[in-house]
């Protein structure tokens, strides 16, 4: 990164001073070269979406790269730092505020809109290494004072020190410049804010919420930009874009209306360029639009731009940066409103990739004829200035001195985004020195990634590679899109689920506590294969009885092993230990909580567990221990043992054979199918399942909340497409408030599930409709045709017993027949006896104020996050005695539990008027 001011027009827009007419075609006068979506090029949007993650990689920081970064030839580097972590921000190694808050923003915005290509290329796995280890460092960059920020690091190294040295970064000793600050950086803060609360949105860490929620009150207390350090870098005109921004996505991640009218109040009167580092005004206007559901003003403004067949030329300044951002965004507003860009981007990255004058690809090993020498000093080969002749290029001279290239140790930078062609009629470069041309960013690859996800949501072509030079970590997927021609058969009408797991001999001992306490040792010999390709979300949380390790009574659990090993290396492991405990019915571990010892083709995990969680492990009350596998290196593993130890309070040895679980089964009533040939108007197809089932919500687990209807048990016919779904429920009382969500499994999504604005209900006293407007991208891709489960999911409903009376699928009904069956559907299911006896936090004092459980005055989400870092891990997080008395709200005499976080939330959704006292 060399210095670089703001653009003189950007800086107009910025500011208001250019009119509105100007805007409309600001570039159009310089001569562009033609091109079209048809145009020579590649669309294997799969291996470009694979490609353009690897320059995280290549620019990862801190002590734990060597075990994170992908790529070979990267290490752990500046581990003297006092704030360890980050990315590198350029070809450089200095870390500015703006542009990683920017691109970590950036990068969660393309999950949340395409996860779906993430998921079906296999990137999403690579995808969330990266933004965990951009929003571990934000919060190692926060330092809190209860729920308010008291310290806030922007930036990390000097830009004048930093761009002295030329070499790798495993190399540049020294501790380096922190810049801290109690009062100011509110652009940095804001941005870290927005990428915190995506995490939170795509990710579901609780601790990102708190910290995104805090740096945000931080920003607008103070309102006032960061200029010492990043000013001759990266210069900002202000910070109410990025909080406008943040606001927006804080409001989806907790619907509290303050962010809602923060988002619309601080918004960009005009929009003049592309979403980046300094001017956020395009993305907040798209994440208002989400908000608001109204798209017009960011269609009117990218319609201007996104037209024609000319490469978008908007500054010499990395134009491929800019370009691809505008390709994200305009690909963003396709797939949320009536707007049609896709055709447009389409043409672009042609463009990029190779389709242009210079017959170059601007990504870095993507193709044969792509850029060599991009300005990067890790990948560079060279130790030093010296080495090569980067100081005798002057890029804005008449006069081109011999092209530098990269040396004989240099390394393939995958997938960086270079500068791209410095004037509009398509100039460019592939020199190092040449950094207009050729220089790279972590923000330069932001809004390029967003537009390869985007392209693969929309075309779907292409496959991920299996090997790439220097990469010793590939994350790929299949080519998902069927061969022509291909014939598929539906699922028949049985959903199997196996239970009854028959391992060998448990083998359980337990000694008698000794002089220094004794212990308890039960394992279980379980010796079974499994194959971490062929295995759905659901079944990576492989499930143990407690009962079955026989652990004497009054024991307390103090560590959990588990045994596995491979026929091949196993690599990286990640996952969790999951438990139902008296008070989280799904608990998983924190990371802190948990350690490995894998080496070559055998291995432990290992859970230690914390005394406050020892305390209400349902062994005791049944249910199950759960491994969770969430990526292994190794496709097929086995688990040969789970050894659990205890405090060892009896004294006993016994063999004996596992259980088997108790199931049931559920038959649903006659499935009448019709469907009605087209009308001239396009036709429907109406197809009802008569289900007319009751369920009690207290007693169903997160698993049965996801109620599931095969697609194949509705007859749809050869070639319709779903548009819409209906569930149809009633109830002996009012049924109140409903949250939930529809999932089916899709081509390019094993575990889709429906976003918010794509589902309406109708619920009127003790009946209602709830309803799935199916977006077409998604009826193209549905299981029906291939087989899976429609599923109805109810996160929560005011009615503790309710029936399904009936599900409705309507169709674009391009067959004519009408048919009734019956349908015999067996599901099995584990029958769980649980006993709550509970030890809670119990309030010693007078509350002050009910819900405040962190004492800040006031009522919010951060209470809530409070209450369940409190109860999930007490040694770690601690409410004081106000805070306890301030949290016990949720109606019941039972201290403090998660239900009380749930009636907190509750509260600040609308869906209870006020809390319990």
């Amino acid at each position: 990164m060399l210095k670089k001011q703001v653009n003189k027009l950007k800086s107009a827009v910025v500011s208001g001073v250019v009119a509105l007419s100007a805007l409309a075609a600001p570039f159009s006068a310089a001569v562009t070269p033609s091109l079209t979506a048809t145009a020579a090029g590649t669309d294997d949007y799969a291996k470009l979406l694979q490609y353009s993650l690897y320059l995280y990689d290549a620019n990862m920081c801190g002590s734990d790269v060597g075990e994170k970064s992908a790529l070979s030839w990267r290490d752990d580097c500046h581990t003297s730092d006092e704030v360890k972590g980050g990315f590198h921000d350029a070809g450089d190694h200095v870390m500015f505020g703006l542009p990683q808050g920017y691109t970590a923003s950036s990068l969660g915005w393309s999950y949340y809109e395409f996860k779906d290509a993430y998921i079906a290329t296999g990137q999403d796995e690579h995808l969330k290494v990266i933004l965990d280890h951009f929003c571990e460092f934000f919060k190692d960059s926060t330092q809190l004072s209860g729920n308010n920020v008291s310290r806030f690091l922007y930036q990390k190294g000097d830009g004048d020190i930093d761009h002295g040295y030329w070499g790798p970064p495993e190399a540049q000793g020294g501790s380096r410049k922190m810049f801290w600050t109690s009062g100011g950086a509110s652009d940095i803060a804001a941005d870290y804010a927005a990428a915190l609360a995506l995490n939170y949105i795509n990710f579901g860490n609780a601790e990102d919420l708190k910290y995104a929620e805090a740096l945000y009150n931080f920003s607008t207390q103070h309102n006032t930009v960061a200029t010492d350090g990043p000013n001759t870098f990266y210069k900002s005109s202000g910070c109410q874009d990025e909080q406008a921004n943040a606001a927006g996505w804080l409001y989806l991640a907790t619907k509290n209306e303050k962010y809602k009218n923060d988002c619309a109040s601080k918004q960009t009167q005009y929009l003049g360029w592309v979403d980046g580092w300094d001017n956020r005004g395009l993305g907040a206007a798209c994440v208002y639009a989400h908000i608001t559901n109204d798209w017009g003003k960011v269609n009117s403004y990218i319609g201007g731009q996104a037209s024609g067949s000319n490469y978008l030329f908007m500054d010499k300044w990395g134009s491929a940066r800019l370009n691809t951002t505008m390709q994200f965004c305009a690909l963003v507003a396709t797939k949320n409103s009536n707007a049609d860009f896709k055709n447009w981007a389409k043409g672009q990255m042609d463009y990029i990739t190779g389709s242009n004058p210079a017959n170059k690809c601007f990504v870095v090993g993507f193709a044969s004829n792509s850029a060599k020498n991009a300005h990067h000093r890790a990948a560079s080969g060279y130790t030093s200035y010296e080495q090569f002749n980067m100081n005798n290029w002057d890029p804005n001279g008449d006069h081109m001195n011999p092209f530098s290239e990269y040396g004989p140790n240099s390394h393939l930078l995958v997938g960086a985004l270079v500068g791209g062609p410095c004037d509009a009629s398509g100039t460019y470069h592939d020199n190092m020195g040449d950094y207009i041309c050729n220089e790279v960013a972590i923000d330069y690859n932001a809004g390029f990634v967003g537009a390869s996800a985007g392209l693969y949501h929309f075309y779907g072509t292409g496959s991920t590679v299996s090997s790439i030079d220097g990469v010793d970590k590939i994350y790929k997927g299949g080519n998902t899109t069927p061969p022509s021609g291909t014939t598929t058969t539906k699922t028949p009408s049985v959903i199997t689920t196996t239970t009854t797991r028959t391992p060998s001999v448990i083998t359980t001992t337990t000694k008698a506590p000794s002089s220094t306490g004794g212990n308890g040792k039960y394992e279980l010999k379980v010796n079974e294969s499994y194959n971490y390709a062929n295995m759905d979300s659901d079944e990576r949380m492989i499930p143990f009885l407690w009962a079955d390790f026989g652990i004497g009574a009054g024991e307390k659990v103090t560590k959990v092993e588990v045994n596995i090993s491979s026929s091949k290396s196993i690599g990286k492991w990640q996952g969790a230990f999951g438990t139902s405990t008296k008070v989280d019915p799904d608990y998983w571990t924190m990371t802190d909580e948990m350690s490995k010892s894998i080496s070559g083709t055998s291995g432990t995990i290992t859970w230690n567990v914390p005394s406050a969680t020892a305390d209400i492990i349902q062994y005791n009350y049944g249910g199950e221990l759960k491994f969770g596998v969430w990526w292994i290196d190794c496709t097929t593993f086995n688990i040969d043992s789970v050894v659990v130890y205890t405090n060892g309070s009896s004294s006993s040895t016994t063999t004996n054979k596992i259980t088997t679980r108790t199931t049931t089964t559920r038959t649903p009533s006659v499935i009448t199918t019709t469907t009605k040939a087209p009308s001239s108007t396009g036709g429907n197809g109406k197809y009802e399942l008569k289900v007319n089932e009751s369920y009690n919500y207290a007693n169903m687990d997160s698993d049965e909340r996801m109620i599931p209807f095969l697609w194949a048990d509705f007859g749809i016919g050869a070639g319709e497409k779903v548009t819409k779904v209906e569930v149809n429920i009633s109830s002996s009382k009012s049924i109140g408030k409903w949250q939930g969500a529809f999932g089916t499994s899709t081509k390019v999504d094993p575990d889709y599930w429906t976003m918010t604005d794509e589902m309406s209900k109708s619920i009127s006293g003790t009946s209602g409709t709830i309803t799935w407007n199916v977006p077409s991208a998604t009826a193209d891709i549905i299981q029906y045709n291939y087989g899976g489960e429609l599923k109805f999911g109810v996160w929560w409903i005011d009615c503790t017993t309710f029936n399904i009376d009936s599900v409705v699928v309507y169709t674009s009904g391009s067959s004519s027949s009408t048919t009734t069956s019956r349908t015999t559907r067996t599901t099995t299911t584990t029958t769980r006896t649980t006993t709550t006896t509970t030890k809670p936090i119990t309030p010693s004092v007078t509350p002050t104020k009910y819900g405040d459980a962190n004492n800040d005055g006031v009522v919010n989400m951060a209470d809530a996050v409070t209450i369940m870092q409190a109860v999930a891990n007490p040694n770690k997080y601690s409410l004081s005695a106000q805070g306890r008395a301030n949290a016990d709200v949720s109606g019941n005499v039972d201290g403090i539990t998660n239900k009380d976080a749930l009636a907190i939330q509750k509260y600040k959704l609308g869906i209870i008027s006020r809390l319990p006292e």
